[in-house]
């Protein structure tokens, strides 16, 4: 190996050295090799409307979230509203409460935040339900949004 080649080496090395110290700088690593908290304190990641269960399932558990909703003649209850491996399922039934047969169609459901925020949005089919009949509806996120306050269901119009 040549006395040039041995510099330009060197050289690479230093570069290679200088980069790892500004990675380790930037990502908050500490001499004693504990990671620093770079989130603020005033804003700690809490998850207020969710509880986590031993196998990492975030289950809603907002009473406005949960609550009985109204879309026509349909009655929306029994709301699950659930996370798991970063995908969020809500499932409930729906039942008819007209005296009409409800067409199947496609809506559109809300997932509002603290502030009545939009976190998320799907527009998932509800089916045929006849009066007096209960379907369930299944809506999926591929996303966490699963600390929500609350949701909306509304026709969807293309």
């Amino acid at each position: 190996m040549s006395k040039k080649e041995k510099i330009w080496i060197g050289i690479l090395l230093i570069i290679l050295a200088v980069v790892i110290i500004g990675v380790v700088i930037a990502t908050g690593k500490r001499s004693d090799g504990e990671l620093q908290n770079t989130q603020p304190q005033n804003q700690a990641n809490e998850e207020k409307y969710t509880t986590e269960l031993n196998d990492g399932t975030k289950i809603n558990t907002s009473d406005e979230f949960n609550s009985t909703k109204k879309y026509g003649d349909l009655e929306i209850s029994n709301i699950q509203y659930t996370e798991k491996d970063g995908m969020t399922v809500l499932l409930a039934d729906v039942k008819n409460t007209g005296t009409t047969t409800h067409e199947s169609e496609v809506v559109k459901i809300t997932i509002l935040g603290e502030q009545g925020e939009t976190l998320a949005e799907t527009k998932p089919i509800l089916g045929k339900v006849e009066p007096g009949q209960t379907i369930k509806l299944n809506a999926s996120f591929i996303v966490d949004v699963s600390n929500a306050k609350d949701f909306k269901i509304e026709a969807y119009n293309n």
